[in-house]
This record gives C-alpha cells, structure tokens and sequence, in this order.
C-alpha cells in the first residue's frame, strides 16, 4: 500500500511525498497461533535538499512455541528462542520520473543459544513510466551480501502495473504483476488489481507461491485511509496449509 511502508522492500521508496520534509512508519504483522509469527517495524525518512532522501529503519521478529525436545522425541520443558533484527539505513535520490536508492542493513539473529549477525546492501528503483508509456515499474534486492552463503538466499523483486480505468486525475483503477525469486527456494507470483482515490485505496489479489515443486495459491486483500497528515493500511493474505490468515497493520505519518 503506498505510504504505509517501513523502508524495508525497495529503498527507493524512502523519499517522503512532494511538499514534506518527512515520513514516520510503524507497521505490524501477526500470524495465526499455530505459525507463532510476529514482526513489529518503525521507520523514520527525511527529505534533503537536491532531490535526496535518507531514512533508518528497524524491524524484528520472532516465533514463539517451538519446543525444546530431545531424540525421543521427548518434549522438555521450555520453548526454543528464534527471533531476528535488522537495522537499516537508506539513501535515495530522484530524478525526474525515476526514484533511485541503496539501503545498508546489519541483521543479528538468535536460535537457542545460537547468536550470528552480518553486513548486507541492497538496492531498488522505482519508475513512473517505462518506455515513454503509462506503466510503473519496480525493481529492488532484498538481503543480499556480497559473499552470500550456502544458507542465506537473496530475494530478488520486480513489478508492473498500469491504468485500467480513470473517471478523473484523482479516481483511478489499476492492474499489475510482481515476481519475486529467492535464491534456490522459492518463485512467487502476484496478479493484483487496485483503485485509489484522493484519501483511499484499495487492492486485492492472488498469488502463487511455488518451492521444492509444491505450489499454493493465496488471496491477498488491502486497503488504506488517508486523514490529514495520517495514513493507516490493513492487509491480510491466507496463511498457506489452511492455518488462518495473516495481517499486516500500518500507521505512517508526514512531518509538514
């Protein structure tokens, strides 16, 4: 949903809109219980002059209720501790119709008495119009470092959308695609359509999620408020295995 980000996908997209000097993201993910899965997200962007903008952001999550069992497998007492943070922060710079930007990220992650962390740079483009035509592309790297190991997979994102139908400059239908490949695990893709006025908007959508040949299929719903300087957005896609939903909360705000 636009303006409901916390810098994390595309680091183009930290530049605050036309006319503020800066944006402030807080957003939320929860699973159901069985998937145990939280993700809490704040950011904070500001613009500079010459068409530039800096932002830093910080993202956690966790999983809760995986047990600590032996080669029984016997269960013994007490969960195992699983939860990752990543520190971000991002340069962006736009030109024209193009928006441009490189994120530098440090991730620390705990798995039991386990605790690793590691460098990571990433970067993303966003273009009002490709090849003189009315269609917005995207394009960013998600967790990629230079040496990647055997366990750590990049995700690679691109998508495309353009006008379906316009009533005027404010109420506008649009329609698109995204992919998104993580290196040797995973190929999604994502068909979606959306509508937006001056304060809303709304998408939907389905995606198929494909990994060590199994596909899934999911629905993806979202809608966003505008009020004043305040934006909020909720989400909410199927969990795959028919386990519930999960949601996605956001909360931005622009510094005038």
């Amino acid at each position: 949903m636009a303006g409901a980000d916390v810098a994390l996908w595309n680091p183009s997209n930290i530049i605050p809109s036309s006319g503020n000097r800066g944006r402030v993201g807080f957003a939320t993910v929860q699973t159901p219980t069985d998937l145990g899965i939280s993700v809490v997200g704040a950011s904070l962007a500001a613009a500079l002059p010459r068409d530039l903008a800096a932002a830093v952001s910080v993202v956690r999550g966790s999983v809760a209720g995986i047990p600590r069992t032996t080669y029984d497998p016997t269960t013994v007492p007490g969960d195992i501790p699983y939860n990752t943070t990543m520190l971000s922060a991002g340069f962006a710079r736009r030109t024209e119709n193009v928006s441009v930007g490189i994120a530098l990220r440090y991730r620390t992650g705990t798995v039991d008495t386990e605790r690793r962390g590691a460098f990571g740079v990433d970067g993303g483009i966003l273009a009002d119009s490709v090849l003189g035509l009315p269609i917005r592309g995207a394009a960013s790297t998600f967790l990629w470092r230079p040496a990647n190991g055997a366990d750590e997979e990049t995700a690679y994102s691109g998508a495309l959308d353009a006008p379906l139908y316009r009533i005027d400059s404010t109420l506008v239908a649009r329609g698109g695609y995204a992919l998104t490949l993580v290196e040797q695990r995973t190929v999604e893709h994502y068909a979606f359509i959306g509508a937006s006025g001056r304060r809303w908007e709304v998408r939907t959508g389905l995606a198929r999620h494909q990994s060590s040949g199994e596909s899934e299929w999911s629905f993806r719903v979202g809608t966003g408020l505008q009020y004043g300087r305040y934006h909020i957005g909720v989400a909410r896609e199927g969990a795959r295995d028919g386990l519930g939903g999960i949601y996605q909360f956001t909360l931005t705000t622009l510094i005038r």
